[in-house]
């Protein structure tokens, strides 16, 4: 047997060197595989995410565009474009939900008849049925007073020095709209009719009519020898829709503003006119 030379243990040494950068270089290229095959399924899951949400957005956008031509008189939960809110129920890979909320169910701050006096009893009735301290409602004054208007309910924390909790009690009652607009007696809760009707009475009237025929229309309120509340109607304008998707493992969220027009000088149509982050007070 021939004798090893003191050069062998170098070339079994550099073999094995070249053998470890070899096997390196292999894990990393079979790592960035998997990564980039994750990166594109991810990327998928978003795509089909996006797609389901704008499908859900586009079927409320063609019920409220049926019911602008059908049912113009009124807007009310028992309608189509009401219907189409969908509790989470399994899809391909994941789940998909959808809520819809008349906008105008809610007292609008940038609203004209929310300010001066009138405006602040309504504010004050609000911050009472929240058990908030009295110095919101005067705060919340205070900023309506200014001529320029709220861009999201969420200003009011920064503005006016509000916590974020009571920004968020106050979104029971309380939103910010591009524009001024009435609250549609039909969709409101009995906690905003009341917060708006000076005598409690008018408002459990109301309601009560409401519950009996499942709308109120303005001949309801002449019959029950009632007054039309100040900065109410029966119909709405915008529409805020929120869509859930779940695809594998990305989830997606988008709470859209609709608005529908049909004044005089503008085309009609139905629209989603902004986007918001989740925060339940935004629009």
């Amino acid at each position: 047997m021939a004798a090893r030379g003191p050069q062998d243990g170098v070339v079994l040494i550099n073999v094995l060197v070249m053998l470890a950068l070899a096997s390196s270089v292999l894990y990393a290229m079979i790592s960035l595989s998997d990564l980039s095959i994750a990166r594109s399924q991810r990327f998928s899951e978003a795509g089909q995410a996006q797609a389901l949400i704008a499908a859900g957005e586009a079927s409320l956008i063609a019920a409220l565009t049926r019911d602008m031509a059908q049912d113009p008189q009124t807007d009310n939960l028992s309608e189509p474009w009401a219907q189409i809110a969908q509790e989470p129920i399994a899809i391909a890979q994941g789940n998909f939900a959808l809520t819809i909320q008349d906008a105008q169910s809610r007292i609008n701050l940038n609203s004209n008849a929310i300010r001066g006096a009138f405006g602040a009893q309504v504010l004050d009735r609000v911050g009472q049925a929240l058990t908030l301290p009295p110095d919101v409602a005067a705060r919340i004054i205070a900023r309506l007073a200014q001529q320029q208007p709220l861009d999201r309910l969420e200003d009011l924390i920064f503005q006016v020095g509000l916590t974020a909790q009571e920004v968020d009690q106050l979104s029971e009652f309380l939103t910010v709209l591009p524009r001024s607009t009435d609250v549609n007696l039909n969709t409101a809760s009995p906690g905003v009719i009341g917060a708006l009707a000076e005598d409690p009475d008018q408002a459990a009237s109301l309601v009560a009519i409401r519950d009996r025929n499942g709308l109120l229309t303005a001949e309801d309120v002449t019959d029950a020898q009632q007054v039309l509340l100040p900065g109410t109607g029966f119909t709405s304008s915008w529409f805020r829709v929120t869509v859930t998707v779940q695809v594998g493992r990305t989830v997606q969220q988008s709470i859209a503003l609709i608005q529908r027009t049909a004044e005089p000088g503008e085309r009609p149509g139905v629209a989603v006119v902004a986007r918001e982050t989740p925060f339940r007070g935004g629009f």
